[in-house]
């Protein structure tokens, strides 16, 4: 063999394991293109149930001025992730739940089952983008994890994302496979 073989020999190897590269950059950088739309679908959407509890506690306070609804004023100001953000909602949708269910007065009023009925619809919705994330998060994961892709995020210092549920299966955390 010829050093003109062996220098055109080593070349298409080199090529091919650039396009390889490129294949498999593209293909990380999709995912997280995929999860970053996801998250701020999300946010959007947790925003939006805010919005709507804060109009649902207004008229239930209307209604019933002795309940109390802890800190929610001070939630959207607070430096929250999505995670956390969505836990702090969840909580107060579950007081809500409770007070509106122990007085028939709220039970009855049409404006907070209206409002109750857009709470459960962006919980669908919110359901529905949190699954999104999570498959392409799985995916992303996976190609952080495998070879030969590992080796590719290795060089883009890229690490594995943690699902919308805020567990880590990787901590000594137990408290956050609590609901």
């Amino acid at each position: 063999m010829s050093t003109f073989q062996i220098v055109l020999c080593i070349i298409i190897v080199i090529v091919i394991i650039l396009l390889l590269c490129t294949f498999v950059y593209n293909k990380i950088k999709t995912q997280i293109l995929k999860i970053n739309s996801a998250e701020s679908e999300i946010d959007g959407s947790l925003r939006e149930k805010y919005d709507i509890i804060v109009k649902l506690i207004s008229e239930i306070k209307q209604i019933d001025k002795n309940i109390k609804f802890n800190n929610y004023e001070k939630i959207k100001d607070e430096d929250l992730s999505s995670f956390e953000f969505e836990r702090k909602l969840a909580d107060l949708e579950n007081q809500i739940y409770t007070s509106k269910n122990d007085n028939d007065k709220l039970v009855k009023n049409a404006t907070i089952n209206n409002l109750w009925y857009e709470v459960v619809n962006i919980n669908t919705k919110i359901k529905a983008q949190e699954k999104y994330y999570n498959e392409s998060t799985t995916i992303y994961n996976g190609l952080v994890t495998k070879f030969p892709s590992k080796l590719v995020a290795l060089i883009m210092r890229l690490k594995e994302k943690r699902y919308f549920d805020g567990k880590d299966m990787y901590d000594d955390n137990i408290k956050d496979f609590k609901i």
